[in-house]
């Protein structure tokens, strides 16, 4: 519709003219129905099998490499670590083995609190299990 015009008179417009497209005009005057010409040319939708079965056969691959990797992994553990958190007393048998958890996990950590005094090995133990734990 124009904009100056009363409804129901359409606008008068210029199409422009695509090359291989046929214009379909919905009305009364339409003498046959026009459809595009699309060559018989469609879209590849999806994967092929052979496509999915390299693509899984890849997916196998990397997990095998990672658990190689996981397992080659050194563990680099100071060897006093385990006695030195057990041996502490004033703390639960569950304190002591979420202390060490951390402590394993945390490498430098762990090699410090071996390295600390007794006294201060109890500081950081009440500060940490009181933190963490309980």
């Amino acid at each position: 519709m124009g904009s100056c015009e009363a409804l129901g008179s359409p606008m008068q417009t210029e199409f422009p003219v695509t090359p291989g497209i046929e214009l379909v005009l919905d009305g009364p005057e339409k003498p046959f129905e026009l459809v595009p010409v699309l060559h018989g040319k469609r879209k590849r939708s999806g994967l092929m099998k052979e496509e999915i079965s390299i693509f899984t056969n890849m997916t196998t691959v990397v997990k095998e490499v990672a658990t190689a990797i996981r397992e080659s992994k050194t563990l680099d553990v100071h060897p006093d670590l385990y006695g030195v958190v057990v041996e502490q007393g004033g703390f639960n048998n569950e304190a002591l083995m979420a202390t060490l958890g951390h402590l394993l996990d945390n490498k430098a950590r762990g090699v410090g609190f071996v390295a600390m005094a007794d006294a201060h090995r109890v500081l950081w133990l009440r500060r940490w299990v009181g933190k963490h734990y309980y």
